[in-house]
């Protein structure tokens, strides 16, 4: 095995070596590595013969360059491809070929997983066009110090949502792997879109991996960009135009929407969400519950947490490392750092009581728990504060 994989550390270093034993070997062979474009390659023929009546009626539309890594990614990114395509927009699709975003990979499997993707994608190119991002050479390798901050920003926040920590080592290896590739993704992207003159970028998240860096170096070339995630709504996509779609920016819908008054249809449909989310069912399509336990009424809460007439403050956490949470402190430097500056506070305030709420997605979750940071700060949690 460690034979193996040095001849594979030599070989991915050689020009031509991967694309000779693609051609030879490897495009015969079944693919069996993690990242696997089966479900698209199964699909793709059919969607490009689809799409190929509209194409040719469409009207000339936008010059549209999308970009995905990860094998669900660029599946999704393809179809959306075809879609624009068949609108009449000139569609770019560039891609990483990464399985996992926290796994080294040597450059010989890299390599073969790039000319597997694009072999797959190549039945599509007569609709779009299709651009390995690892195949760009940077115009330069150093980049401009926004640039610079942008990766290490990203970088920080890659480790951040692996870990599902807030404090990070830039020596631990995944921050110098999540570090090399982003630079790699900066200085590929920033080059490629410099050169090829594009209307408007669209990129999945936004905020975390390549992801998140092709959407700054667009913002850096101020091009006009889209960013989208699924939410928890069957169906339905979270869309955001010149903004990252993790920090659902709100202040446009409410500046557009904020004075009218609903009307009695959607008062109900309001109505009917919150009493979902109170008594721990789903509502509609969307796919989870709020909460597992249903509302039980104050005076039966109260009784179950030894509370008395004193006013209680609630006290709701978060969870760490998703994407949602990244770079969202606006008052404090971590959210550990909110709760414990919080706890000093009310210690001291006997006139009250304080019911700390962890959030019930910490049970989905493998990083540090706010139940960790609250036990740390006491050494006897004091009695109106009560906690388990």
């Amino acid at each position: 095995m460690m034979e193996k994989r040095a001849i594979k550390k030599i070989l991915g270093e050689l020009p031509y070596t991967v694309e000779i034993y693609w051609h030879l070997l490897q495009r015969h062979k079944p693919w069996q590595a993690h990242f696997n474009l089966d479900l698209l390659e199964s699909r793709l023929a059919e969607s490009v013969s689809r799409a190929e009546p509209f194409v040719g009626s469409a009207s000339p539309g936008k010059r549209v360059f999308i970009f995905s890594t990860l094998h669900y990614w660029i599946e999704f990114s393809t179809f959306l491809a075809l879609v624009l395509a068949g609108k009449g927009h000139q569609v770019t699709l560039s891609y990483l070929p990464y399985g996992s975003w926290n796994k080294p990979i040597n450059k010989f499997d890299l390599r073969g997983q790039n000319l597997y993707a694009r072999q797959v994608l190549s039945k599509a190119s007569s609709l779009i066009r299709i651009q390995p991002l690892l195949d760009v050479r940077p115009l330069s390798t150093r980049l401009p110090a926004q640039l610079e901050q942008a990766v290490e920003a990203v970088s920080k926040f890659d480790v951040q949502y692996t870990l599902q920590v807030e404090d990070i080592d830039k020596t631990d290896p995944l921050y110098k792997l999540r570090y090399e590739r982003n630079v790699q993704a900066a200085q590929n992207s920033r080059s490629w879109l410099a050169t090829h003159k594009q209307d408007v970028v669209i990129v999945p998240n936004g905020t975390i991996q390549e992801m998140g860096i092709i959407y700054r170096v667009a913002q850096y070339l101020d091009l006009p960009t889209v960013t989208f995630e699924f939410g928890d709504k069957r169906e339905h996509i979270w869309l955001a135009q010149n903004a990252e779609i993790m920090h659902h920016d709100t202040t446009a819908l409410w500046d557009a929407h904020g004075e009218k008054q609903l009307d009695d249809e959607q008062v109900e449909k309001l109505q009917a969400m919150f009493s979902a989310r109170r008594d721990a069912k789903t509502w509609k399509n969307f796919t989870r519950q709020w909460q597992d336990t249903p509302t039980k009424g104050g005076a039966l809460v109260r009784k179950n947490l030894g509370l008395d007439d004193r006013p209680v403050v609630l006290l709701a956490t978060n969870v760490l490392g998703d994407s949602l949470t990244l770079d969202r402190q606006v008052f404090s430097s971590t959210m550990a750092d909110w709760i414990e500056k919080s706890l000093r506070y009310f210690a001291d305030r006997q006139d009250v009581q304080l019911i700390i709420r962890v959030h019930p997605g910490e049970t989905l979750t493998h990083g540090t728990s706010m139940v960790d940071v609250v036990n740390q700060e006491f050494d006897l949690i004091p009695d109106h504060i009560p906690f388990d």
